[in-house]
């Protein structure tokens, strides 16, 4: 059975994308499901965040859209040397500031392929799909932590996808980037990836206590709750939970007992509920 796909993105920057990429797929994996991570932002920060240092890969992300762009009769030689083995048992395929060359070379592709029947066939926004489905049969999930700046890799990743999660930090006006998200996602439902679903808003660097969390909590569900999911459980703010990337570890690997472990478990019950 192939795998599902999980596209985490939010039009908004410091909302926890990346921590929740990671620490999902590892409960995922504690749960006994083959994970892969796939890093689309050139950033790097969950291949970092891993314990991989980004500048030091050839093989990444970027040598995979490059090569399924240009020479797509070479992918069977590089799709194994780009997936990395991590200490959490987890896969990954790493990125860095190369991917930035990679969306440039879709943006590229874009401009062309309404001129070039052959280009219009394989449409620029569909190149991460080709990737993935590749590698699809070999895991049960494959959660993708997408970017901000490259608005091409977030739609390639969501054209690839199965479903999206939308994290929210839990502060006043946090919620700002959720229009921006649903509408692009609308936008790739209608054109490239009928099937996507948005799996839900998922509220992050929550503190239960202060009444301001609260506040956002019931305003989004006000807002969006009868037309979107909003996750039962939302994300804990801890201390444990912001140095865990330093430190290459998931909260499981580093903090296991820690409250927010225990929140990303229940994500992932929530996520292996999923159709």
């Amino acid at each position: 059975m192939p795998a599902k796909m999980i596209s985490v993105t939010n039009q908004k920057g410091g909302v926890g994308k990346t921590t929740t990429s990671l620490n999902l797929g590892a409960a995922l994996s504690a749960a006994g499901k083959r994970v892969l991570l796939i890093d689309a932002d050139p950033q790097g920060n969950l291949t970092a965040a891993l314990g991989f240092t980004p500048a030091e890969h050839q093989d990444t992300l970027a040598k995979l859209i490059l090569t399924a762009v240009d020479s797509p009769e070479d992918m069977e030689i590089y799709l194994p040397r780009t997936v990395l083995r991590t200490e959490s048992g987890m896969d990954l395929i790493p990125a860095n500031k190369r991917l930035s060359d990679a969306a440039a070379r879709l943006q590229v592709m874009r401009m062309s392929q309404y001129n070039a029947v052959k280009e219009a066939e394989r449409p620029c926004e569909k190149v991460l799909d080709g990737i993935v489905r590749q590698l699809s049969k070999s895991y049960d999930y494959i959660v993708i932590d997408c970017g901000l700046k490259h608005e091409l890799l977030t739609v390639n990743a969501l054209s690839a996808s199965d479903y999206c999660i939308i994290p929210v930090q839990a502060h006043f006006l946090a919620s700002e980037g959720i229009p921006e998200v649903l509408e692009m996602a609308r936008a790739v439902q209608e054109r490239f990836n009928r099937n996507l679903k948005i799996a839900g808003i998922l509220l992050t660097m929550y503190q239960s206590r202060p009444q301001l969390c609260q506040s956002v909590r019931a305003s989004v569900r006000e807002i969006y709750g009868t037309d979107l999911h909003v996750f039962e459980r939302p994300i804990e703010y801890t201390i444990k939970i912001a140095e865990c990337p330093a430190a290459g570890k998931s909260i499981f690997d580093y903090a296991p007992k820690n409250p927010a472990a225990e929140s990303y478990r229940n994500l992932a019950l929530e996520v292996m509920q999923l159709a």
